[in-house]
């Protein structure tokens, strides 16, 4: 957002040797980031305005025109600016005057004789005119001197994700209250009209009803006769531009004035089209057309402004084109609402479609700044059109005032949470400065924030003493260590089970963790060929086919492996996820943590290698995180990935956990045909049901004292040789040094001999009463090895 540092003077006297980069450092500090400060500088001289008298075609030219100008004596000039008309009074340059050093002569570039110049918007630093004229008030008169003190600006840009927490933030005269309390400057009274003093006696209301006043805690409406359309005064235009808007026309620069100045964004409707007012929501699949002139569906819940209940306007958003104003119009009737924050972001994000009303309807405005808007934009339309005057009794529909909360700040705490002494009265007089109202009550206070503080920003304690740190000065608070009270800690067995189960598979094997979205891509299902069944659905997915909450993760794991398949020949991953099954009216109990394995290597035959990895790694899972073993049983498929051939059931305690298989051939070929060539294996472990089995407390295991070291051993056994076999004679190994035993890999091929197949194991050692010595590891690499043949394993290498 982009301030300026002439309209914040309005309402703050700032001192004239002010640094403003230095005010935009202090401000970075005390209240929200600035991204930069900028320099705007006047860089003409002898501008003037000057009326159009007449408009001419130059013969052979396709834009240029012979403009004869009054500016106080006659000038005949070429121009290629659009929308000249006789009876315009814009900025001329005559003769002599000068814009950044050029000085205007009584020839165009060609040499055809042209008296000074029209001035174009982006001449004068005003990026959003553009090419186009600077157009003036009508009753400007001919001859008179431009000023140059509103091109002579600074402009601050704040970053907007700092101050979305802050409606109140999100115009200037917000800001300026910030740069008051922080200067310890006053703040000068918003300037705005007496409403009470307006002569509407005998005139009706507007009628005005809201449907839900939660979507819409209130609605001001005034109609005005004499807005005749026509140019902004120059100053106004000068700050619009500066500040990132288009200057438009008086009434549509009012409004947007208003919006960058309180931060209250305001609609003009034509009076003579509204009879009344009605705020409800959109029929489903109704069709409107904005402003804009595009015809939009509106979603379901769009919040929608209507006349005898036919749409006018998209709250919040944009307003309809039937109900624009246009020259024609004699009243306009000016809208100043309050709107649901959720409900305005939910609409624009669905029809994609956010503007500046949108960006600040969303921050949660203060319902209070509806009358403030239309009071200010009465007092700067009647300074401009002195015939203005009312047609109608202000109409208020403000059905549940919001009273701010009063909250208890213990000052003690406070103190203690700062990092440094802050006694109540120094508290009281920061937050008095703020605008809160405080209350003594011994060493506490009792705060009230005021109105345009407590719509979303301020509403516990914590809140409150962040008030108070930032004017204390973060960077004056003294770094220091928390301090923790020491406690007894049990941990949760289902977190301790999962960090276990990563750390055996992802830091000490050679699976690579992945993380999956939580709902089903419908798209992929169908591919798969995967009925889901029932499942839980979200009100706001993030697409139409991301509806369905997941009830297994292998889908996505699949999904995963098929994007890798193109980057390499060999990976396992794993992924412990959420899963969710309907029929639970409470989420935690409809949520379990599964745990999901998969293995991939390049190779047709490569079905029994990735097989034997994933069994192994489960059993090696059970053995060091369950202290136990699993159990396979063979089952039948009841998964489109599933492949009867090698497939069975996970049992721990005799109780199922889970599956184990390989992908079967018919689904790689309905995925790609070229996954034929790519063996892969899986797992899907409940862990929910491991915890229930295990029971819910993990009891600390102590670090070891002392290094431990790790060796590997491969060995040769016939191919034909059962996994299940040879792991129950491993695992019967004993040795007093040995803290972990676990299968690394099968292989096959390459070196290995026909009928054979290499096994690798993995031994953990170490001691407890001290470091292990190169006669230990040799002791146990002798013991270990005499085992392995007395089992019928030959040692390789």
């Amino acid at each position: 957002m982009l301030i300026s540092l002439n309209w914040l003077k309005d309402f703050v006297d700032l001192p004239a040797d002010l640094n403003p980069r230095e005010l935009a450092l202090r401000f970075t500090i005390t209240t929200a980031e600035v991204e930069g400060v900028e320099q705007h500088t006047a860089n003409f001289s002898g501008l003037v305005a000057a009326r159009i008298e007449a408009v001419e075609r130059v013969p052979g030219e396709s834009k240029l025109q012979k403009i004869a100008l009054n500016a106080g004596r006659a000038y005949t000039t070429l121009s290629a600016a659009p929308n000249l008309v006789a009876g315009a009074i814009v900025v001329y340059g005559p003769p002599g005057a000068s814009v950044a050093g050029h000085a205007f002569g009584t020839t165009d570039p060609s040499g055809r004789p042209s008296e000074g110049m029209i001035v174009a918007g982006q001449a004068l630093g005003l990026v959003q005119v553009g090419a186009n004229a600077i157009f003036l008030p009508p009753g400007t008169m001919v001859g008179t001197p431009v000023d140059s003190a509103p091109f002579n600006d600074w402009i601050i840009e704040i970053d907007n994700k700092s101050i979305t927490h802050r409606p109140d933030c999100w115009g200037h005269y917000g800001i300026a209250r910030e740069v008051a309390a922080m200067l310890d400057l006053p703040l000068k009274k918003y300037p705005v009209t007496d409403l009470a003093e307006l002569p509407v006696v005998g005139l009706p209301e507007v009628p005005i009803e809201i449907d839900d006043p939660k979507l819409c805690p209130r609605y001001t409406a005034l109609v005005m006769r004499g807005l005749a359309p026509q140019p902004s005064p120059l100053w106004m235009q000068a700050r619009l531009a500066l500040c990132g808007q288009r200057p438009i026309d008086l009434l549509v620069d009012l409004t947007n004035y208003i919006m960058m100045e309180l931060g209250q964004p305001m609609h003009a409707f034509d009076g003579a089209r509204l009879a009344n007012i009605q705020v409800a929501t959109a029929a489903a699949g109704e069709k409107f057309t904005t402003l804009d002139g595009v015809t939009r569906t509106m979603p379901g819940g769009t919040l929608m402004i209507q006349c005898n209940r036919k749409s006018v306007a998209i709250a919040g958003i944009m307003g309809g084109a039937e109900t624009e104003v246009s020259s024609r119009t004699e009243t306009v009737l000016l809208e100043s609402a309050n709107f649901d924050a959720a409900t305005i972001r939910r609409a624009a994000t669905a029809m994609g479609h956010r503007t500046e009303a949108s960006a600040r309807f969303e921050k949660s405005l203060d319902p209070v700044n509806t009358v403030l808007g239309i009071a200010r934009f009465h007092k700067l339309a009647k300074a401009e059109l002195p015939g203005l005057t009312v047609a109608s009794a202000l109409s208020d529909c403000y059905p549940a005032p919001r009273k701010p909360p009063t909250i208890e700040l213990d000052c003690e705490f406070a103190a203690r949470f700062i990092g440094r002494a802050a006694p109540p009265e120094e508290i009281s007089r920061i937050l008095t400065k703020l605008e809160f109202t405080c209350r003594r009550n011994g060493t506490k206070l009792l705060v009230t924030p005021p109105s345009y503080r407590a719509t979303k920003d301020i509403s516990i304690e914590a809140d409150l003493i962040e008030e108070v740190a930032r004017f204390v000065g973060y960077n004056n608070i003294e770094p220091s260590l928390p301090r923790v009270a020491a406690r007894h800690f049990e941990p949760s067995r289902d977190l301790a089970l999962e960090q276990r189960t990563l750390d055996y598979l992802c830091v000490g094997g050679e699976f690579v963790e992945v993380h999956d979205y939580i709902w089903y891509d419908d798209d992929w299902l169908k591919k798969i060929g995967f009925d889901s069944g029932a499942c839980i659905t979200l009100r706001n997915p993030a697409a139409e086919n991301c509806a369905r909450l997941r009830q297994t993760l292998l889908p996505g794991m699949l999904a995963i492996a098929e994007r890798n398949r193109h980057h390499f020949e060999r990976f396992s991953i794993a992924q412990i996820g959420s899963v969710f099954f309907p029929g639970v009216e409470v989420i935690e109990k409809a949520q379990h943590r599964n745990l999901a394995l998969l293995s991939a290597q390049a190779g047709a035959k490569a079905d029994g290698v990735v097989w034997d990895r994933i069994r192994t790694a489960l059993d090696g899972w059970a053995m060091q995180v369950l202290e136990g073993g699993v159990e396979f049983a063979e089952t039948r498929p009841a998964m489109p990935w599933e492949d009867e051939s090698r497939l069975a059931e996970v049992l721990v305690d005799g109780r199922r956990i889970g599956r184990v298989g390989i992908v079967s051939l018919v689904l790689k070929q309905r995925i790609d045909e070229r996954l034929r060539a790519l063996a892969m294996a899986f797992s899907e472990i409940d862990l929910s049901a491991v915890t229930d089995i295990l029971g819910r407390h993990e009891k600390l295991a102590p670090l070891p004292k002392f290094p431990r070291v790790r060796l590997d051993f491969s060995a040769l056994c016939d191919a034909e040789r059962r996994y299940a076999a040879i792991r129950a004679e491993v695992a019967a190994f004993a040795h007093p040094q040995l803290r972990r035993l676990e299968f690394v890999e099968a292989y096959q091929g390459g070196s290995i001999p026909d009928g054979k197949r290499s096994l690798t194991f993995r031994a953990e050692i170490g001691r407890d009463d001290g470091t292990l010595s190169d006669e230990d590891i040799r002791a146990f690499q002798g013991s270990f090895k005499g085992f392995l043949s007395s089992k019928g394993l030959e040692l390789r290498g």
